[in-house]
């Protein structure tokens, strides 16, 4: 069998890839590019997800607590011994420790659709309850009153500022997007937090709203969402809230100061 010439196999050896073999490299090389990007996008979805999961979790749960503190100190000076001494507001009329949807408070400029609003008011140390009535309650009371609006709590000084207006409120928390409140047996207060995932899910992911132990349902039909949630609801016959997750927290606080005096808490 004759050899190759060897100038011959030199020469073939230079003439390098040809078309076709440069082309099922690019299409490999392709392929391989678009697995890693889908791979990438993939987990940065579910990065957004655990982010804004553990966002909600934190706002929810530093929120509530900040509302329970103030339950408990509710009801402070409100009585002497066994003579009960009921401050009063000229907006409110006569206080209690914890009001929930007093009417003052009912706008909706100032809170969300299907939320509830909480007035929380307690005395400082100088209070002597007999004075606690009317304008001068200002100098010994404190009245807290909290609401959601546009998917966030809102707190606001009562005695300093006029709450029927949006701008006396202040966020305190964020992505908050529904607060339920309740009054039980008189003496304490069960509450409600639900937290938003702000990571819009391209399919609903929540089938029905979060529950609770009180007696109205959470509802989220005028949960905020945007125009892609709006958009994909339309396309999918489902709710534009659906897309997003959710997280819940509930309390039951007792009104201490009302517990010990025998008074009525709510």
């Amino acid at each position: 069998m004759p050899l190759l010439n060897p100038t011959t196999h030199i020469r073939q050896r230079e003439l390098g890839f040809t078309l076709v073999e440069i082309m099922v490299g690019m299409v490999i090389a392709m392929l391989g590019i678009i697995i890693m990007m889908q791979m990438m996008s993939v987990f940065e979805g579910q990065k957004r997800t655990t982010t804004g999961g553990d966002d909600a979790q934190n706002s929810g749960a530093i929120a509530l607590y900040g509302i329970q503190l103030n339950i408990q100190q509710a009801g402070y000076c409100f009585s002497t011994g066994a003579s009960a001494v009921q401050p009063t507001h000229a907006t409110v009329g006569a206080l209690r420790p914890v009001m929930i949807n007093v009417a003052t408070l009912a706008s909706n400029a100032i809170r969300d659709a299907n939320t509830d609003t909480i007035l929380v008011s307690y005395g400082n140390d100088a209070c002597p309850p007999e004075s606690a009535s009317g304008v001068a309650a200002a100098a010994t009371m404190v009245m807290q009153a909290y609401a959601v609006l546009n998917g966030n709590l809102m707190q606001c000084d009562y005695l300093a500022t006029d709450c029927a207006l949006p701008a006396s409120w202040t966020q305190i928390a964020g992505d908050v997007i529904s607060l339920k409140a309740e009054c039980n047996a008189n003496q304490s207060v069960r509450v409600a937090l639900v937290t938003m995932n702000r990571q819009l899910e391209k399919t609903p992911v929540t089938a029905a709203a979060p529950t609770w132990s009180g007696a109205t349902a959470i509802n989220l039909t005028a949960a905020p969402v945007d125009a892609a949630a709006t958009a994909l609801a339309a396309s999918a016959a489902s709710a534009a809230w659906q897309f997003y997750r959710y997280k819940s927290f509930e309390t039951l606080t007792p009104i201490r100061n009302t517990l010990w005096s025998g008074g009525t808490g709510c």
